[in-house]
């Protein structure tokens, strides 16, 4: 008998030890279950009041979702393809002009001051208004798509990049200044490493913003991608398979900005990472 509790103490033991993991997740991870089982039973309420073929449930996008996979057309992979590569192109695209444009500005106050105006009017300048010229430009081709997506996210990135340079700590920037270390050398190890939180913000909102103006990009040019597919079942009101796209949207917005997350996380020196 005195086996067996201890078998059943060391048992016990073991299992409490494997589950040590679950007290180390972060309670607004847990919280998240919760929000989510709201947002499903709203869902289902939803598709419930509305009128038939008005609103998808949950069940009905999940069937079509898979149906679209197991279609042996693969229109729905081969739109994913497509929207995937060229938004990556694009936010690449945006990144990279974005950060060395904040940069530029962000580290010359004189030239901040100068065209603070014009990156103002530049940000709130709708995309969708130069479609029709970049279109008589570029034609309707995959250019045009990666154009208009990094147009649209360019901008968070270029204004939270010039934002975290200028205010890095004037400190630093005297003794940059007192070392004499070249422009190039300050940009490096002074301003985008204080910049950094603000840039990955940046690149987050850009993220968002370039996925939002990829659908855009594919009602106004070539009917190709995840928003052809969007417009043709919204159109002939097959609200399964659209309702299955849009969450498809939402679901590479989540991932990519989860990912961004991630990056920041591992990139960010220790007393910093949450």
């Amino acid at each position: 008998m005195t086996s067996l509790k201890a078998w059943m103490r060391n048992e016990l033991g073991s299992f409490r030890d494997d589950l040590n993991w679950l007290w180390r997740v972060p309670l607004h991870v847990w919280l998240r279950f919760p929000v989510l089982l709201c947002l499903w039973m709203c869902w289902i309420w939803l598709a419930n009041v509305l009128p038939n073929g008005f609103f998808a449930g949950p069940a009905l996008t999940i069937d079509a979702f898979f149906l679209m996979l197991a279609d042996n057309r693969q229109d729905f992979l081969i739109a994913l393809g497509t929207t995937l590569s060229l938004y990556l192109s694009g936010f690449l695209l945006a990144a990279v002009v974005g950060i060395l444009l904040g940069a530029f500005f962000g580290s010359i106050p004189l030239l901040s001051r100068t065209f603070a105006p014009f990156i103002h009017a530049a940000a709130a300048l709708p995309v969708i208004a130069l479609i029709p010229l970049i279109v008589l430009l570029l034609g309707l081709g995959w250019q045009a798509k990666v154009l208009i997506i990094a147009l649209g996210a360019v901008m968070p990135v270029l204004v939270n990049t010039q934002t975290g340079i200028q205010g890095l700590d004037p400190d630093l920037r005297e003794m940059a200044t007192a070392y004499d270390i070249s422009w190039i050398g300050r940009i490096r190890h002074f301003y985008l490493p204080a910049a950094f939180p603000h840039i990955m913000a940046g690149l987050r909102l850009g993220a968002i913003a370039g996925l939002v103006t990829s659908v855009i990009a594919d009602f106004y040019t070539a009917m190709t991608g995840l928003g052809a597919l969007l417009q043709a079942y919204g159109n002939s009101f097959r609200m399964d398979r659209y309702l299955a796209v849009v969450m498809t949207y939402a679901a590479i917005g989540t991932v990519f900005t989860g990912l961004l997350s991630i990056l920041e996380n591992r990139l960010s020196p220790p007393s910093r990472r949450r």
